[in-house]
């Protein structure tokens, strides 16, 4: 399905084209479906056969995690980082090459999801993650505390002028288009924490539009869609660069952020502490 015909499929797994054509037929005879169309000697996969190409994809992807927990191999060549998209694309794409060159010719690889939850710990070294308690129950580091506050963009602050009060009186806010995105863990702030902060009651509209992700929802506002709550730490590049401004006060919240949890082996491996050492660095800059 990938390559898209028999002839550079054989090449791949190193056998003739008669005899995927023969392999593929048996598996039809066998299922009772059609998995591959041909017409004019064009290949294109059913349904049936994309449904199949799935399950058997997620099923590799399982025997290769339970052979990595079996042998124990889940840092060999290199480390295995784990975090969300949002941390990922905010936070550490812009610093990737400086983490590369930190640990040399030990390979960082990433398991990126949009939640966590999708990523099976027994498959990484080290997790990057805001929750308190800890995600795998490893040992962890606190790389920097949970700051948040509303940003806009310079346009829409224009546009909106009153929003320049909103420290001294956050509920000026209220009255503006509040960013939302889809949240599934509520470790962190919200919109209702920030205002109950300045004594303000604040309930989440039931029909409001949510951003797929926390990053769509940074950029829209950047885009003068409306003001978002951002992380500190997150949106710090946008604000530098001057696509967000902070509008209202400073939330802190002293047991929330974001934590570096890394593999309890017993002692921490040299490359986790490199690596490690890396993040606790720019963390503090």
């Amino acid at each position: 399905m990938r390559l898209g015909s028999f002839t550079k499929a054989g090449e791949h797994l190193a056998l003739s084209q008669p005899a995927v054509s023969r392999h593929i037929a048996n598996l039809e005879d066998q299922l009772g479906v059609q998995l591959f169309t041909r017409t004019h000697n064009k290949l294109t996969v059913t349904r049936q056969g994309r449904d199949l190409a799935n399950a058997v994809n997620l099923g590799l992807s399982h025997i290769d995690t339970a052979i990595r927990r079996i042998s124990g191999t889940a840092g060999a060549g290199g480390l295995r980082l784990a975090c969300t998209q949002s941390f990922a694309n905010c936070w550490l794409l812009p610093r990737f090459s400086g983490l590369r060159q930190a640990m040399g010719d030990v390979q960082v690889h990433l398991a990126v999801s949009h939640w966590l939850d999708d990523i099976d710990p027994d498959s990484v070294d080290m997790i990057a993650h805001w929750r308190p308690q800890g995600w795998a129950g490893w040992p962890r580091k606190r790389l920097f505390q949970e700051v948040t506050f509303p940003v806009c963009s310079r346009e829409y602050l224009d546009r909106n002028p009153a929003l320049r009060l909103s420290s001294e009186d956050p509920s000026v806010l209220s009255r503006h288009n509040l960013l939302h995105y889809e949240e599934r863990a509520m470790e962190f702030a919200g919109w209702p924490e920030w205002f109950a902060a300045s004594g303000i009651d604040y309930s989440v509209p039931d029909q409001v539009f949510r951003y797929p992700s926390y990053q769509f929802m940074l950029q829209a506002a950047a885009d003068g869609e409306g003001v978002a709550l951002a992380w500190r730490h997150l949106a710090a590049d946008k604000i530098s660069s001057g696509e967000l401004v902070q509008i209202g006060r400073d939330l802190h919240r002293n047991e929330a952020g974001y934590f570096l949890e890394y593999r309890d082996t017993g002692h921490m491996s040299r490359h986790q502490e490199r690596l490690l050492d890396w993040f606790v660095i720019e963390a503090d800059k």
